[in-house]
């Protein structure tokens, strides 16, 4: 069996291999630095250690980072069609809050400024979508320590704690609050203020997956889905 994660965010070289058609303009979203000159798949394979433990020998696990979420969604439906032997799955942000009733794909299709790219994801199953909910800064904030690992001296957390003290989750966390926040606690240190590109490689893989999950539950839904589909696999 094999497993394809299509996500929303920046890739490298690798993320192009991995692609089943060439896309006009792909272009790594990492601006070249002296922090990383890599793309996040190495950061979610980290994270996702958990799953490849599961997965052993006899599955394969593929993250293909894909880009802008039309270039996630665009790559995730041809999937669909050059590979229908493997479990091709979708993970984006939500971008904004996320009722619990409706399912990711309704959650999508309801978001006017997703359309009208979004608007033919009918038909595919719940299992094959997932959000960052409701954007991926909110799985760093579940874990302060490795903030301030990465940050080091300067790091201020006051202000997430006390921005969270008035939230019941981390997923109601709007994404124009944890980018305040998160500029906010490092704007001191010697890496200065949060920068998405060349910080959230290395920040996924410092994270403590028990952590996000427990904070998250569309996190941990993920990793739920991802364990059962295997688990009825190698059945």
């Amino acid at each position: 069996m094999k497993i394809y994660i299509y996500i929303e965010g920046a890739g490298d070289e690798d993320d192009t291999e991995l692609l089943l058609r060439p896309r006009p303009g792909f272009r790594s979203g990492i601006r070249s630095g002296k922090e990383t000159t890599t793309g996040l798949r190495p950061g979610f394979i980290k994270f996702f250690h958990e799953l490849y433990d599961i997965a052993g020998e006899n599955i394969k696990i593929f993250i293909v980072m894909c880009g802008s979420r039309r270039d996630a969604y665009e790559d995730f439906k041809t999937a669909l069609e050059s590979q229908p032997e493997a479990f091709n799955v979708l993970l984006i942000d939500a971008e904004s809050p996320v009722d619990s009733t409706v399912t990711p794909w309704e959650h999508l299709r309801s978001r006017t400024e997703d359309h009208p790219w979004i608007l033919d994801a009918v038909n595919f199953e719940d299992d094959q979508c997932h959000l960052m909910v409701q954007t991926m800064e909110a799985w760093f904030i579940a874990d302060m320590d490795a903030l301030k690992e990465f940050y080091g001296e300067g790091f201020r957390e006051d202000g997430i704690l006390q921005g969270m003290a008035r939230y019941g989750s981390v997923e109601e966390v709007s994404k124009a609050t944890l980018k305040v926040w998160l500029e906010a606690a490092t704007r001191r240190t010697d890496k200065r203020k949060y920068h998405k590109t060349n910080h959230a490689p290395k920040l996924l893989e410092l994270l403590d997956v028990a952590k996000v999950r427990q904070a998250s539950a569309y996190c941990d839904h993920v990793f739920t889905t991802l364990a059962a589909i295997m688990d009825a696999s190698a059945r």
